[in-house]
């Protein structure tokens, strides 16, 4: 309609109209703050070495920074609450000619076709100087998308040392011990013919020890899954003469488990023949208990140590069109969290949430529990009939009974219901929601 053709009532209900979608946004704009603050708090909860790593951590959401570490901001030379500006773009941080490689990274990223992928691309600092650097990138279920959770380190000096060891071969032994990463070289028959100070620092073993042997010598009780992996790899490398990456594990160590990465390039003569391999070894180690940190927060939530909801409702697909029937889904509210929140806080809620958790633990192995919001729980037992979802939650009651006779704990006021699903064919996403609609 036109405007000039409106009424007087029309125009302000228009403006009534407009000024409370522009509070919502301002609400909106505030709540992200807020989000994005406790986002940055719950990782550096989870990751209390976050800021002392040697690894530059960050989280990418919608092509924007919600999260990066003091180690990532040094490394670029920009502030954290510069690159986590909604007006930053990560491009600026990423060389023109690494621009389309890791754009076709991010779109792969988008459209999930893979969980982990690690990769090397061309840096670039604020003040226009590049580093070559390594990242690492995981998949976690993030707001109402995928977050990209990524580690990073500079890899300028392994480059320059790649550089430098098929330019130069004199005084090598001297070069090579002055130089911190570790470096071997095995001949075509896998046995140490040279190693740096800094490999045999990493095995604890002296340079007598190593050369001359093979790893399996070394270290007599690797698996052979391992063995057969290091030295096929090592054979690839040897009869293509192309380059490649594996990874190895040693057991035990010094610190119980260490794993390398180990980039190996053809070991060549001076008539160019294929002698054997270099290999430069990185201890990832550090980098590993992070991915498996990752991984454990990806499907777990974090305040009860229970699985979340994406994890269990990952197992329903599973269970859907599976022999495990009929099963049974036991879902548990707490009635008095809100009440307990406003009245005794934040930390009372959590006591209560935690107390629920620990009543899981008279559920069976192969059932899954799971904390699927924020006051309700729910508990898939497969194969199990009505009677056995009924008899678990007695034997629940019987717990919450005995729980709260204890005189320090505050009272802990727990709803229940089981649904049973006799045979395949339903949903049971939807029987999860219809059961938490019943318990609300």
């Amino acid at each position: 309609m036109n405007s000039t053709r409106k009424t007087k009532k029309q125009l302000i209900e228009e403006l009534d109209a407009l000024k409370e979608r522009i509070l919502e946004l301002e609400t909106l704009g505030k709540a992200s703050e807020q989000s994005k603050r406790e986002f940055g708090k719950k990782i550096g909860r989870y990751f209390p070495q976050v800021e002392h790593m040697d690894e530059a951590i960050y989280v990418l959401f919608d092509r924007k920074y919600e999260f990066v570490n003091n180690k990532f901001a040094e490394l670029f030379g920009v502030t954290e609450d510069e690159a986590c500006s909604p007006d930053f773009d990560p491009m600026t941080l990423v060389a023109p000619e690494s621009r389309k490689f890791v754009k076709n990274k991010y779109r792969l990223t988008s459209s999930g076709e893979f969980m982990t992928q690690q990769y090397e691309f061309t840096g670039l600092k604020k003040d226009g100087s590049k580093i070559e650097c390594e990242t690492f990138v995981l998949l976690i279920p993030y707001k109402w998308g995928v977050a990209i959770h990524g580690m990073l380190r500079n890899i300028s000096v392994r480059k320059r040392i790649d550089e430098e060891l098929q330019r130069s071969r004199s005084d090598l032994q001297i070069v090579l011990n002055s130089i911190p990463t570790s470096i071997y070289y095995l001949d075509r028959n896998h046995h140490f013919i040279r190693a740096n100070k800094a490999f045999c620092k990493s095995l604890g073993l002296p340079m007598e020890s190593i050369i001359g042997k093979t790893i399996a010598e070394i270290f007599p009780n690797l698996p052979k899954e391992q063995l057969s992996s290091f030295f096929e790899i090592n054979n690839t490398v040897i009869n293509t003469g192309n380059p490649k990456r594996g990874f190895i594990e040693i057991l035990p160590s010094l610190r119980g488990r260490k794993w390398f990465q180990n980039d190996r390039i053809p070991y060549l003569d001076e008539n160019g023949n294929i002698v054997g391999i270099i290999c430069i070894s990185i201890d990832i180690s550090d980098l590993r208990e992070t991915e498996e940190k990752l991984w454990y927060l990806s499907f777990h939530d974090v305040l009860t140590g229970l699985y979340n909801r994406t994890y269990f409702e990952e197992e329903l697909l599973r269970h859907e069109y599976g022999r495990q029937f009929p099963l049974s889904v036991v879902t548990v509210k707490i009635d008095n969290l809100q009440e307990v929140n406003k009245r005794d806080g934040i930390a009372a809620g959590n006591d209560l949430l935690r107390r629920t958790a620990k009543l899981m633990k008279i559920f069976r192995t192969e059932d899954v529990a799971a904390r699927i919001s924020g006051d309700k729980f729910a508990i898939l037992l497969p194969t199990a009939e009505k009677s056995i979802g009924e008899n678990a939650i007695i034997r629940l009651k019987n717990a919450l009974e005995s729980q709260d006779k204890h005189p320090n704990n505050a009272p802990l006021n727990l709803s229940f219901r089981v649904t049973t699903v006799e045979k395949r064919g339903c949903s049971l996403v939807d029987v999860l929601k219809q059961a938490e609609a019943a318990i609300a």
